[in-house]
Order: C-alpha cells, then structure tokens, then sequence
C-alpha cells in the first residue's frame, strides 16, 4: 500500500483544496487560473470585431451608430490586449520569460496598425499562436530550461511534501515512512527540511509556515510523553553515579540485580569466614546502597512528576498551534514563560520568529 501512495498526487489534491498555493505551482507550469484565462482570451482573439452598422440615411442618426461602431470596435481590441498584457503578470516559470518580449511587441504592432488603418481588423493568428505557446510549456522550443523546472518540482515534492509524508506515517505507522517522532533522528530530519524550506523562498506561504511549526510541537510533545515514562532515560539524565554493575555495563539485563545478590553472597561469605572488618564494611555498604537507591527512587519520582507538569502545561500550546490559529508572538511569550524555549530546535525558533515579525508587519 505505500508503494502506491504517491507524494505529488497529495500535493495536487493540497493544490485544489488551498488557493494560497496556486502561486507556487504556476512555478513549475501547473496553474488552472492561468489555463483559463488562456482559454478565454484564445477565444477572443477568435471572435470577430463589432460590425459595421447599415446606414439609414439619417445624416444624425449614421454618424451616431458610426461613433459608436468605432468606439465599439476599439474596445474589443483593447480589451484583448489589456487580457493580454494581463495574462503575462500570472505567476508563470521564470524560465518562460523569453516570449513576453515578443507577446508584448506583438501587441504593440497590433495597436500601432489599429491606429494606421481604423475599422480594419489587425491580424491576431501571431498573437493567438504566442499566448498558445507561452501558455502550454511543452510547445515551446529548446529556449525553455525545462531542466530548471524539473528541479524545481523536485525540490517542492522534497520540502512540501514531508508534512505530508508525517501525516502518512502517524495515518498508517507499520509503512516505517520515517524514523519514530520522538527519536533524535526524525529531529535531524525535520530542522534539515525545515532549513530547506526557509532558504526556499519562492516555496514560503502561511499555510506551510503553521504546518512546520506545528511539525516541530508534536516533536517536542512527542518526546515530552517518552522523557517523563521511561525510567532509564530518567535516570540517565540525572547521572545518578553511585557504583554498580548497572552503571558500568547500562547494557547488561538485570545488572542491579546481579551485582546486589553478588554482595549479598560475598557478605554471607565474610560471616562464614569471621572476616569482621570485610564482612561489617560489606553491610555498610549495602545499608548506604538501600538509602542511596530510596534517594535516587525519590529524584526519579520528582523529575518525573516535572516532566508531567510540563507535558500538561506544553499540550495548551501544543493544541492551540495544531489547530492553526495561532500568534506566533504568543507562543514565543508561552515557551519563555514555561521555560519549554530550549526544547524548540534553532531552526523552529527562526521559523517562529519571521512568523511573529511579518504578522507585527502586518498589523
């Protein structure tokens, strides 16, 4: 099932869905605005101009029908050509850039010869067959950089659809899209896209702005819920030093166990023995052992019940940026408050930051 899921089919679904993204698609030739006001405009460049009116032998009345047959006749073409000069300021591929040009010359010699011969209809079959090519990038001829535009429709699958691919994974986890969500190497992975998608700034839009961002919170709330239920990363975060097997060999089953019955044996064995002096430094130390572990058991406890804390106070923020109705400003104020800053990746925090400067741009 996942070999036939296909990351640029979603992107198209997310296309039709998502008028904000029209822009960035008509970057790599895909905009259905663009393709119809081609359409339209081929259309009229098609139709013929008003005709002339009969005349009714009323000098008053003819020169009035004329006047207005002239005015009639003028507005057709130069709403044909407003359409096009208007069709050329569509987001369109840079590299189709060459022919606007010749479009805009083109037009200039059709409004130069409606001056030079008024109420003759300028040939348009040029024109019509320019905006055909300019709008249909596969007639165009070996001046189009169609390499530039592969690439670019690469880097969008790359960097646009990771969010998707995410959204994938956590649909349908046995697939193995990506590494587990709280594990450092999805971390790695989701600042590389991100970083990505922030030096691309023709791909930047609002609506992938809150999807990284919110990428990033489900991370660190992903991560929260593995710190404060695992007992061991616990303790290793606390380095709780104090000697034994399980600290010297962490990779050993049941080291603690072992290494406790070890000095319970050599204990009973000292006793046997009457080696005093041994024997009464081994219960002592097994006393410190107890206090010592009771104390480390109380820390874990309370680092624990921190993480807790944290997880439940995180989760307000976490469910307030998944809902996408955000203020980035405020959630930079909530994450120094609540001291959850340092969880944040350097590349989320940027992110954050240019979010809370162009929407104060904007207010």
């Amino acid at each position: 099932m996942a070999k036939e899921w296909d990351v640029w089919k979603e992107l198209d679904d997310l296309r039709q869905r998502h008028k904000e993204l029209g822009g960035l698609f008509a970057r790599i030739g895909l905009s259905q605005e663009l393709a119809m006001m081609a359409n339209n405009l081929r259309l009229d460049l098609q139709r013929r101009p008003p005709a002339a009116p009969l005349t009714t032998g009323e000098r008053n009345q003819d020169a009035q029908a004329l006047e207005e047959y002239k005015r009639q006749f003028t507005a057709h073409f130069d709403e044909i050509f407003f359409k096009v000069e208007n069709l050329l300021r569509m987001p369109w591929p840079p590299e189709a850039q060459f022919l606007v040009p010749s479009i805009l010359e083109e037009v200039e010699n059709q409004r130069r010869f409606l001056a030079k011969n008024p109420g003759v209809a300028p040939p348009l079959d040029k024109l019509d067959a320019l905006v055909e090519e300019y709008t249909h990038l596969d007639k165009m001829d070996q001046r189009l950089d169609r390499n530039a535009i592969a690439l670019r429709r690469a880097q969008m699958i790359d960097i646009l659809g990771f969010p998707l691919i995410v959204r994938r994974q956590l649909a349908h986890p046995e697939w193995e899209l990506l590494p587990p969500l709280a594990s450092d190497d999805y971390q790695q992975l989701l600042s590389q896209k991100m970083a990505m998608y922030r030096e691309a700034d023709w791909l930047q839009n609002r609506l992938y702005d809150k999807w990284f961002v919110a990428l990033e919170f489900d991370a660190i709330w992903a991560r929260l819920k593995r710190d404060a239920n695992d007992r061991e990363r616990i303790i290793s975060q606390l380095k709780l030093n104090w000697p034994k097997l399980g600290t010297w060999f962490p990779d050993f089953p049941h080291a603690d166990l072992v290494w406790y019955l070890m000095l319970v044996l050599f204990c009973i064995i000292t006793l046997f023995m009457e080696w005093w002096w041994a024997a009464g430094g081994l219960l002592i130390w097994l006393q410190l052992s107890v206090i010592i572990e009771k104390h480390h058991a109380q820390l874990v406890n309370k680092r624990r019940q921190a993480l807790l804390l944290e997880c439940g106070r995180f989760k307000r923020i976490r469910d307030q940026i998944s809902s996408g109705k955000f203020d980035p400003s405020q959630v930079l104020r909530q994450l120094k408050q609540f001291n959850f800053r340092h969880y944040v990746s350097e590349q989320g925090m940027m992110l954050l930051q240019s979010m809370s400067m162009h929407a104060g741009g904007m207010r």
